[in-house]
């Protein structure tokens, strides 16, 4: 019998793991720092990947309100090209996704407490705002927030500011967006949108820290510059913020996968985010999280220790990341997109095969 396993985070990640680990009968408490439902920097595009991960789990995405996404469309200047994704993803905003995991997980028997801050990872014990916790088992799903005592190595992928913001727009102009996963880059970083329910789009961008210094250092000013290109103008001119300010994250180390041997106490996996961060317009954060969850459960219950856990996550992760940091890196040379956008206007089915080929292997088996 598995003792007591305790999922540090409340995410996709994290809730993923509880639902699975209750449903096989292993006693499991997740700590989760926000007290409700609450919205997260993310795409929010659950890749064909994540959506049979949810599946599996009993979770259907469509009934929660998810949207299908099944084109993909490169903006650039005065080039639109789009292309058939080799897919059918989904769009569905995390709120409502990470909550109805939560109680599903809840409903199987997980005990999950809100409002829990974790502070550090300690050897024999984990520092919470509530007090010290201990466990032999311990699944740390914090996302992108770091823990004192288990920091990931940040390398170059840390120059960047990430922003997220939801918006309401009117038919006609959701219309436009349609059942396409929109990518807009510019010089220093590149935006993705998206619909996330009938009604609402979601704006999530990526900027060097320099560049946005450059733009004067405030959103309005990032606004500004984005709102320079016709299509954005049009689609966000009227639409109605629905934030009263952008999510926003700093310090991510993008291209990040976890060492099998890295120096963590006993007992402890990485999941999700604190796993792996790949580039994010790729659209794999969330089925790396689905996936880190599947694999750690599967491991826990084969009796293999943290190890052999993160071996087989860095050989299922690590080329999907390799790749799509390479492709990051090329959407913010102006000169290397506009290379790439005049080839794609001569083979736009070339975009789609793009998409296909940052797509996570399958598990490997136990």
């Amino acid at each position: 019998m598995v003792s007591e396993v305790l999922i540090l985070g409340g995410g996709l990640a994290g809730a993923s793991a509880a639902l699975e680990l209750a449903r096989a009968d292993v006693p499991v408490r997740l700590l989760e720092r926000e007290t409700g439902p609450h919205h997260k920097v993310c795409g929010e595009f659950l890749s064909i990947e994540a959506q049979h991960d949810l599946r599996r789990l009993g979770l259907d995405p469509v009934r929660l309100g998810a949207v299908p996404v099944d084109r993909v469309r490169l903006v650039s200047g005065g080039t639109r090209i789009e292309a058939a994704l080799p897919f059918q993803a989904l769009g569905l905003s995390r709120k409502c996704l990470d909550e109805a995991l939560l109680e599903a997980a809840q409903s199987e028997g997980a005990q999950v407490e809100r409002g829990v801050k974790v502070i550090a990872l300690e050897e024999g014990k984990i520092a919470t705002s509530t007090g010290s916790r201990t466990a032999e088992r311990v699944f740390l799903a914090t996302g992108k927030h770091e823990i004192r005592g288990a920091r990931r190595d940040a390398g170059s992928g840390a120059d960047y500011i990430g922003f997220k913001m939801h918006w309401r727009l009117a038919p006609r102009r959701m219309s436009e967006v349609g059942s396409a996963i929109e990518l807009a880059p510019f010089d220093g970083g590149y935006a993705g949108l998206q619909c996330v329910a009938h009604d609402v789009l979601n704006l999530c961008l990526l900027v060097r820290r320099e560049r946005f210094a450059r733009l004067g250092g405030h959103w309005e000013d990032l606004l500004a510059e984005l709102m320079r290109a016709p299509h954005l103008e049009r689609l966000l001119g009227d639409a109605e913020a629905v934030f009263s300010r952008p999510l926003t994250i700093a310090n991510l180390p993008y291209g990040y996968v976890c060492d099998p041997v890295s120096p963590l106490p006993p007992g402890v996996f990485r999941l999700g985010d604190q796993a792996a961060i790949t580039a994010p317009l790729t659209g794999d954060g969330m089925a790396i999280a689905t996936r880190s969850a599947r694999l750690a459960v599967a491991c826990l219950r084969a009796g293999s220790g943290p190890a052999e856990y993160h071996g087989k996550l860095q050989e299922l992760v690590r080329s999907q990341v390799t790749r799509a940091m390479l492709l990051q890196r090329a959407v913010e040379l102006p000169l290397a997109i506009r290379c790439v956008a005049g080839l794609l206007g001569l083979w736009p089915g070339v975009l789609g095969r793009l998409a296909g080929m940052t797509r996570l292997a399958q598990v490997p088996p136990m």
